[in-house]
Protein backbone atom coordinates (compact mmCIF):
# COMPACT_ATOMS: atom_id res chain seq x y z
CA UNK A 1 0.00 0.00 0.00
CA UNK A 2 0.47 3.39 -0.85
CA UNK A 3 -0.68 6.95 -0.37
CA UNK A 4 -2.01 8.31 3.17
CA UNK A 5 -4.18 10.08 5.35
CA UNK A 6 -2.83 11.13 8.45
CA UNK A 7 -0.92 7.32 9.41
CA UNK A 8 -3.05 4.88 7.43
CA UNK A 9 -3.16 4.23 3.83
CA UNK A 10 -5.66 5.07 1.66
CA UNK A 11 -3.96 3.79 -1.49
CA UNK A 12 -3.54 0.19 -2.26
CA UNK A 13 -4.25 -3.05 -4.35
CA UNK A 14 -5.16 -7.02 -3.59
CA UNK A 15 -3.91 -9.69 -6.14
CA UNK A 16 -4.37 -13.00 -4.85
CA UNK A 17 -5.89 -16.22 -6.94
CA UNK A 18 -9.44 -15.40 -5.50
CA UNK A 19 -9.57 -11.45 -5.68
CA UNK A 20 -7.80 -8.16 -7.92
CA UNK A 21 -8.65 -5.17 -6.13
CA UNK A 22 -7.10 -1.84 -6.55
CA UNK A 23 -8.26 1.41 -4.41
CA UNK A 24 -7.25 5.25 -3.86
CA UNK A 25 -7.70 8.24 -2.63
CA UNK A 26 -9.87 11.11 -4.06
CA UNK A 27 -8.33 13.97 -2.58
CA UNK A 28 -11.21 16.66 -4.48
CA UNK A 29 -14.22 14.75 -2.54
CA UNK A 30 -12.02 14.31 0.79
CA UNK A 31 -11.53 17.97 0.83
CA UNK A 32 -15.59 17.73 0.78
CA UNK A 33 -16.33 15.35 3.19
CA UNK A 34 -13.64 16.56 5.35
CA UNK A 35 -12.59 12.32 5.92
CA UNK A 36 -10.91 10.34 3.53
CA UNK A 37 -13.08 9.62 0.33
CA UNK A 38 -11.74 5.93 -1.41
CA UNK A 39 -12.91 4.66 -4.97
CA UNK A 40 -12.38 1.47 -5.83
CA UNK A 41 -10.66 1.94 -9.49
CA UNK A 42 -10.82 -2.41 -10.15
CA UNK A 43 -11.87 -5.51 -8.83
CA UNK A 44 -12.25 -9.30 -10.37
CA UNK A 45 -13.44 -11.92 -8.42
CA UNK A 46 -10.89 -14.85 -9.32
CA UNK A 47 -11.51 -17.39 -6.91
CA UNK A 48 -14.37 -18.72 -3.85
CA UNK A 49 -12.29 -17.03 -1.18
CA UNK A 50 -12.95 -13.67 -3.04
CA UNK A 51 -14.51 -12.37 0.50
CA UNK A 52 -11.97 -13.76 2.41
CA UNK A 53 -9.49 -11.91 1.05
CA UNK A 54 -11.49 -8.35 0.35
CA UNK A 55 -11.61 -7.89 4.44
CA UNK A 56 -7.66 -6.93 4.02
CA UNK A 57 -9.74 -3.73 2.19
CA UNK A 58 -12.11 -3.52 4.65
CA UNK A 59 -9.20 -3.49 7.23
CA UNK A 60 -7.27 -0.68 5.28
CA UNK A 61 -10.94 1.54 5.06
CA UNK A 62 -11.64 1.08 8.84
CA UNK A 63 -7.97 2.43 9.53
CA UNK A 64 -8.72 5.28 6.80
CA UNK A 65 -11.44 6.24 8.87
CA UNK A 66 -12.94 6.50 5.44
CA UNK A 67 -16.15 8.61 4.84
CA UNK A 68 -17.13 7.13 1.19
CA UNK A 69 -16.47 4.48 -0.75
CA UNK A 70 -17.29 4.31 -4.27
CA UNK A 71 -16.95 1.81 -7.02
CA UNK A 72 -17.93 1.72 -10.87
CA UNK A 73 -17.88 -1.66 -12.18
CA UNK A 74 -19.30 -3.30 -15.86
CA UNK A 75 -22.55 -3.51 -16.35
CA UNK A 76 -22.39 -6.99 -16.02
CA UNK A 77 -19.63 -7.85 -13.24
CA UNK A 78 -22.67 -9.29 -11.29
CA UNK A 79 -20.46 -11.09 -8.98
CA UNK A 80 -18.11 -8.57 -7.82
CA UNK A 81 -21.18 -6.22 -7.35
CA UNK A 82 -22.92 -8.82 -5.46
CA UNK A 83 -20.32 -9.45 -2.52
CA UNK A 84 -19.79 -5.11 -2.60
CA UNK A 85 -23.13 -5.53 -1.87
CA UNK A 86 -23.21 -8.43 0.38
CA UNK A 87 -20.61 -5.91 2.39
CA UNK A 88 -22.84 -3.12 2.64
CA UNK A 89 -22.27 -1.32 -0.62
CA UNK A 90 -25.71 -0.11 -2.65
CA UNK A 91 -26.58 0.35 -5.82
CA UNK A 92 -27.05 4.03 -6.75
CA UNK A 93 -26.92 4.64 -10.39
CA UNK A 94 -26.24 3.62 -13.95
CA UNK A 95 -24.07 5.46 -16.35
CA UNK A 96 -23.51 6.09 -19.77
CA UNK A 97 -20.73 7.36 -21.47
CA UNK A 98 -21.45 8.30 -24.73
CA UNK A 99 -19.53 9.66 -27.61
CA UNK A 100 -19.80 11.42 -31.09
CA UNK A 101 -17.27 10.64 -33.83
CA UNK A 102 -16.83 12.04 -36.25
CA UNK A 103 -17.97 15.39 -35.40
CA UNK A 104 -20.43 16.86 -37.86
CA UNK A 105 -19.29 19.62 -39.91
CA UNK A 106 -22.15 21.54 -39.39
CA UNK A 107 -23.45 21.54 -36.04
CA UNK A 108 -25.63 25.16 -35.59
CA UNK A 109 -26.64 27.52 -38.09
CA UNK A 110 -25.45 31.16 -37.19
CA UNK A 111 -28.81 32.37 -35.74
CA UNK A 112 -28.82 29.08 -33.42
CA UNK A 113 -25.18 29.68 -32.34
CA UNK A 114 -24.04 30.72 -28.59
CA UNK A 115 -21.11 32.39 -27.78
CA UNK A 116 -18.54 30.40 -26.52
CA UNK A 117 -15.36 30.96 -24.92
CA UNK A 118 -12.82 30.87 -21.90
CA UNK A 119 -14.58 31.57 -18.89
CA UNK A 120 -13.28 35.04 -17.59
CA UNK A 121 -12.63 35.73 -14.29
CA UNK A 122 -15.35 37.49 -13.22
CA UNK A 123 -17.41 34.82 -14.40
CA UNK A 124 -15.93 31.64 -12.49
CA UNK A 125 -18.57 32.70 -8.89
CA UNK A 126 -21.63 32.56 -11.16
CA UNK A 127 -20.93 29.41 -13.07
CA UNK A 128 -19.83 28.08 -9.63
CA UNK A 129 -23.43 28.82 -8.34
CA UNK A 130 -24.81 27.25 -11.68
CA UNK A 131 -23.22 24.40 -10.65
CA UNK A 132 -24.17 24.38 -7.23
CA UNK A 133 -27.73 24.34 -7.76
CA UNK A 134 -28.16 22.11 -11.51
CA UNK A 135 -27.09 18.38 -10.64
CA UNK A 136 -29.75 17.18 -9.15
CA UNK A 137 -29.62 12.87 -10.67
CA UNK A 138 -25.92 12.02 -9.79
CA UNK A 139 -24.77 9.82 -7.31
CA UNK A 140 -24.36 12.81 -4.23
CA UNK A 141 -27.58 14.02 -4.36
CA UNK A 142 -29.66 10.40 -4.83
CA UNK A 143 -27.96 8.84 -2.54
CA UNK A 144 -30.42 9.15 0.64
CA UNK A 145 -27.53 8.34 3.02
CA UNK A 146 -25.57 11.31 1.97
CA UNK A 147 -26.05 15.21 2.33
CA UNK A 148 -27.09 17.10 -0.69
CA UNK A 149 -25.07 20.12 0.27
CA UNK A 150 -22.09 17.92 -0.26
CA UNK A 151 -22.69 17.50 -3.95
CA UNK A 152 -23.16 21.06 -4.15
CA UNK A 153 -20.11 22.07 -2.72
CA UNK A 154 -18.46 19.15 -4.53
CA UNK A 155 -19.03 20.84 -8.03
CA UNK A 156 -18.87 24.66 -7.26
CA UNK A 157 -15.40 23.03 -6.26
CA UNK A 158 -14.58 21.85 -9.48
CA UNK A 159 -15.83 24.81 -11.50
CA UNK A 160 -13.31 26.67 -9.39
CA UNK A 161 -10.29 24.68 -9.33
CA UNK A 162 -10.90 23.84 -13.53
CA UNK A 163 -10.50 27.55 -13.96
CA UNK A 164 -6.62 27.40 -13.64
CA UNK A 165 -6.43 23.57 -14.21
CA UNK A 166 -3.32 22.11 -16.27
CA UNK A 167 -5.23 20.08 -18.69
CA UNK A 168 -9.09 20.87 -18.04
CA UNK A 169 -10.66 23.96 -19.73
CA UNK A 170 -13.33 25.90 -18.52
CA UNK A 171 -15.96 27.29 -20.82
CA UNK A 172 -18.58 29.88 -20.27
CA UNK A 173 -21.46 29.73 -22.95
CA UNK A 174 -23.06 33.11 -23.56
CA UNK A 175 -26.27 34.90 -25.09
CA UNK A 176 -25.98 38.24 -25.64
CA UNK A 177 -23.45 38.70 -22.66
CA UNK A 178 -25.64 36.51 -19.69
CA UNK A 179 -24.41 33.66 -18.90
CA UNK A 180 -26.41 30.46 -20.07
CA UNK A 181 -24.48 27.37 -19.69
CA UNK A 182 -20.88 26.17 -18.76
CA UNK A 183 -18.84 23.41 -19.76
CA UNK A 184 -15.86 21.56 -18.04
CA UNK A 185 -13.53 20.20 -20.56
CA UNK A 186 -10.80 18.38 -21.43
CA UNK A 187 -8.69 17.57 -25.04
CA UNK A 188 -7.17 13.99 -24.58
CA UNK A 189 -4.05 12.80 -26.28
CA UNK A 190 -5.58 10.89 -28.88
CA UNK A 191 -7.77 14.25 -30.37
CA UNK A 192 -11.15 13.55 -28.35
CA UNK A 193 -12.28 16.31 -26.39
CA UNK A 194 -13.69 15.20 -22.98
CA UNK A 195 -16.43 16.96 -21.75
CA UNK A 196 -16.00 16.43 -17.66
CA UNK A 197 -18.62 18.84 -16.50
CA UNK A 198 -22.05 20.99 -18.31
CA UNK A 199 -24.88 22.35 -17.17
CA UNK A 200 -27.38 25.17 -18.31
CA UNK A 201 -28.39 27.70 -15.60
CA UNK A 202 -31.42 26.92 -13.80
CA UNK A 203 -32.98 30.14 -14.76
CA UNK A 204 -32.42 28.96 -18.69
CA UNK A 205 -33.54 25.78 -18.81
CA UNK A 206 -36.81 25.25 -20.55
CA UNK A 207 -36.04 27.81 -23.27
CA UNK A 208 -34.15 25.44 -25.67
CA UNK A 209 -30.28 26.86 -24.46
CA UNK A 210 -29.60 23.30 -24.13
CA UNK A 211 -29.32 21.91 -27.83
CA UNK A 212 -27.97 25.39 -28.93
CA UNK A 213 -25.46 24.79 -26.04
CA UNK A 214 -24.62 21.55 -26.78
CA UNK A 215 -24.44 22.59 -30.69
CA UNK A 216 -21.99 25.36 -30.19
CA UNK A 217 -20.23 23.48 -27.88
CA UNK A 218 -18.87 20.55 -30.85
CA UNK A 219 -18.95 23.31 -33.14
CA UNK A 220 -15.82 24.16 -31.01
CA UNK A 221 -13.79 21.08 -30.02
CA UNK A 222 -13.43 20.66 -34.12
CA UNK A 223 -12.74 24.04 -34.72
CA UNK A 224 -9.79 23.23 -32.00
CA UNK A 225 -8.80 19.69 -33.48
CA UNK A 226 -10.97 17.54 -32.16
CA UNK A 227 -11.95 14.30 -34.09
CA UNK A 228 -14.58 12.92 -31.33
CA UNK A 229 -16.14 13.92 -28.35
CA UNK A 230 -17.04 12.25 -25.28
CA UNK A 231 -19.18 12.58 -21.60
CA UNK A 232 -20.64 10.57 -19.05
CA UNK A 233 -24.39 10.95 -17.91
CA UNK A 234 -26.38 9.16 -15.34
CA UNK A 235 -29.21 7.15 -16.41
CA UNK A 236 -31.88 8.77 -14.61
CA UNK A 237 -31.24 12.40 -16.21
CA UNK A 238 -33.48 11.14 -19.01
CA UNK A 239 -34.08 14.45 -20.61
CA UNK A 240 -30.23 15.11 -21.30
CA UNK A 241 -29.78 11.88 -22.46
CA UNK A 242 -32.53 12.14 -25.19
CA UNK A 243 -30.31 15.55 -26.29
CA UNK A 244 -27.28 13.25 -26.55
CA UNK A 245 -29.55 10.83 -28.37
CA UNK A 246 -30.85 13.66 -31.14
CA UNK A 247 -27.47 14.84 -31.65
CA UNK A 248 -26.47 11.11 -32.67
CA UNK A 249 -23.92 10.31 -29.91
CA UNK A 250 -23.63 6.50 -29.50
CA UNK A 251 -23.66 4.58 -26.10
CA UNK A 252 -21.46 1.60 -24.75
CA UNK A 253 -22.85 -0.12 -22.38
CA UNK A 254 -22.76 1.62 -19.21
CA UNK A 255 -21.15 0.90 -15.37
CA UNK A 256 -22.85 0.66 -12.68
CA UNK A 257 -22.36 2.60 -9.58
CA UNK A 258 -21.99 1.58 -6.14
CA UNK A 259 -21.51 3.41 -2.46
CA UNK A 260 -20.09 2.48 0.87
CA UNK A 261 -21.23 5.17 3.20
CA UNK A 262 -19.24 5.22 7.06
Amino acid sequence: MSSSHGSAPTTGHIDTPHLRLTWSEAPWDTAVFGRPVIQITAMEIRGPDALRDFRSFEAAREAADAALVSCRLDHAALRESMLLEERGFRFIEMLYQPFLEPLPETTADISNRLEAGRAEAEEVETIAEIAGTVFRHERFHVDPRLDPALGDRRYRNWVRSSFDHPRQRLYSVRDQGRVVAFFVTEMLDDDCCYWHLNGVSAHCQGQGYGRRAWLTMLGLAREQGATRVQTAIVARNNRVLNLYARLGFRFPPPLMTLHWVG
